[in-house]
C-alpha cells in the first residue's frame, strides 16, 4: 500500500519548482492532486504528469491572494472528491532583495501577501472540512530564511517567518480542540535548485560579474555545508513523510531541509 493511497491533496504553487516535485510526488505515492497556480500552462502540465501516473490530477488557474477565490476552489474540491486531506501551501515569490529602507510600501505588501497572507486564506478555507472529518495535513513551504534572516531579504524572511508562526498557532490550536488528527507543519528549505534560485542569480549576479552558473555554485551552493544545491524533490520527500500515516505525531514544528545550513 502506497502511503498516501486515495488521499486527496491540494497543492498550492504546483505548477513549477517545489510546489511541482511535491504534487507529483504524492501522486506516485497514492494521492489524487489538485494543483493551483496563476501559470496556466504549467498548471495542467502537472495536472497531466499526475494523470499519467494513474492519479486523478485536476488543474486550476487562480491568485491565491483572492481569499474568495481559494474559497470557491475548497468549496469545488470539497464537493468534487467529497473530502480534503492535505492541504501544501507553496506560492511564493523572493520579494525585492532590497535594503529595509530601499524597499517599497508596495513591494512589501505584494511579497507579505502572497508569501504569508495567502497560506492564511487557504487554511481558513480548507481546514472546515477537514475539521468535519477530524483529520488531516496542514504543510507550509517556509525557508531556512524564516529562521535565519539576511541582509536585503527583509520582506521575504518577514513573510517566511511569519508562516512558522502561523503553522505553530494552527497546530496548538488543533489539539486544544480535540482535533489530535489534524496536524500542521512547515518544511524550511535551504538553498534549491527552482526557477526562484535562477530568478535570484539573475537579479544580483551583475553586481558580480559573475555568469549564472558561477554564481550559482560560488555564491549560493558554496554557502551550504554540503555545497550543493537541493533538488525539488528532496523537499518532498518530506512533505510525503508530514503527509502520512507515519508523522501523525509530528506537529507544530519547522522542518529543514537544507543541506545544514541552519542548525536548529
Amino acid at each position: 500500500m502506497k502511503r498516501l493511497q486515495d488521499k486527496v491533496a491540494v497543492v498550492t504553487g504546483g505548477g513549477s519548482g517545489i510546489g511541482r516535485a511535491i504534487g507529483l510526488e504524492f501522486a506516485r505515492e497514492g494521492a489524487h492532486v489538485v494543483v493551483i497556480s496563476n501559470v496556466g500552462q504549467e498548471t495542467e502540465d502537472v495536472a497531466q504528469e499526475v494523470r499519467s501516473l494513474g492519479r486523478k490530477g485536476i488543474g486550476i488557474v487562480a491568485d491565491v491572494t483572492d481569499a474568495e477565490r481559494v474559497k470557491s476552489i475548497a468549496d469545488e474540491v470539497n464537493r468534487k472528491f467529497g473530502r480534503t486531506d492535505i492541504l501544501v501551501t507553496s506560492a511564493g515569490v523572493m520579494g525585492e532583495r532590497s535594503l529595509i529602507f530601499k524597499t517599497s510600501e508596495e513591494g512589501w505588501r505584494r511579497t507579505i501577501e502572497i508569501n504569508l497572507n495567502a497560506g492564511f486564506y487557504c487554511i481558513k478555507a480548507f481546514l472546515p472540512k477537514m475539521m468535519e472529518q477530524k483529520s488531516g495535513r496542514v504543510i507550509m513551504i517556509s525557508s531556512v530564511s524564516g529562521k535565519l534572516p539576511a541582509g536585503r531579504n527583509a520582506d521575504y524572511a518577514a513573510s517566511k517567518h511569519g508562516l512558522i508562526g502561523l503553522t505553530k498557532c494552527l497546530a496548538i490550536e488543533m489539539c486544544l480542540l480535540g482535533l489530535p488528527g489534524i496536524t500542521a507543519n512547515a518544511i524550511c528549505p535551504g538553498h534549491t535548485d527552482t526557477p526562484m534560485i535562477s530568478a535570484i542569480t539573475e537579479h544580483l549576479r551583475p553586481r558580480t560579474g559573475d555568469t549564472a552558473e558561477k554564481f550559482k555554485e560560488e555564491r549560493i551552493a558554496s554557502t551550504c555545508p554540503q555545497k550543493r544545491l537541493l533538488d525539488p524533490a528532496e523537499i518532498a520527500y518530506m512533505a510525503v513523510y508530514l503527509a502520512s500515516d507515519e508523522a501523525r505525531g509530528v506537529t507544530g514544528q519547522a522542518m529543514n531541509v537544507d543541506g545544514g545550513l541552519v542548525l536548529f
